[in-house]
């Protein structure tokens, strides 16, 4: 009562000053859970295709990388083998879930027709590999120049060892070996050997750590 008038008391008011602690803590909860869905898991393997300005126009690549690192981080081009495409690759070696956990990015060039052309450190597939380090470094991510990495599988694994032949740039600080051959494939320059070999048939998550953790120990410079 208040000069003979009734003063009505807002409910909503009251409910607020119950329960305004819990809303908030609700809303932080929210909040947090849609970045985790969002950003929590890192990125997620692309398909793009090089664009005209480029030597290997409209070839197509698979591309793992977050979009902004803090800092530059490694690269890392995985070769697939003869007749297995760049996605069955992704999906099996989850080399992609290696990446987020490590902090590196990962390209998967991909063979026209399903088999690489291995004929010279300066040939179209290599000049190709050379183009995706180039658009990935410009387009997708920071890149560190000193630790770029080429892995291959197979006959990938023979593209890999002959690309890093070249001496045009990049300049790969390390190569990874998959596979069993009856002939190890060796490099065709004095000086560059597989610095991460694993000799297993089937490429899973057990064998990209094996060989990031053997490769990421090469740096340019050191």
């Amino acid at each position: 009562m208040w000069f003979g008038w009734i003063v009505a008391s807002n409910p909503l008011a009251g409910w607020w000053g119950k329960n305004k602690r819990t809303v908030l803590i609700v809303g932080v909860v929210i909040v947090v859970l849609w970045v985790f869905i969002e950003h929590g898991n890192g990125p997620k393997t692309k398909r793009v295709s090089m664009p005209k300005d480029y030597g290997s126009a409209d070839r197509e690549l698979l591309v793992h990388a977050p979009s902004d690192p803090k800092d530059p981080i490694p690269l890392v081009l995985i070769l697939h083998d003869d007749n297995v495409d760049a996605k069955t690759l992704d999906h099996d070696s989850a080399a992609g879930s290696v990446a987020n956990a490590r902090n590196f990015a990962v390209a998967y060039p991909e063979a026209v027709g399903g088999a690489w052309r291995i004929d010279s450190p300066d040939g179209v597939d290599a000049a190709y590999l050379r183009d995706v380090v180039s658009y990935v470094s410009a387009k997708k991510t920071k890149v560190d120049p000193n630790r770029i990495y080429v892995w291959g599988v197979g006959e990938g694994a023979r593209l890999a060892l002959t690309v890093v032949c070249s001496g045009a740039k990049p300049i790969f600080a390390a190569v990874g070996v998959v596979g069993q051959f009856t002939q190890e494939p060796r490099s065709a320059c004095a000086g560059r050997v597989a610095e991460a070999r694993v000799a297993e048939t089937d490429w899973d998550k057990k064998v990209s750590e094996t060989l990031w953790t053997a490769s990421a120990k090469h740096h340019l410079g050191t």
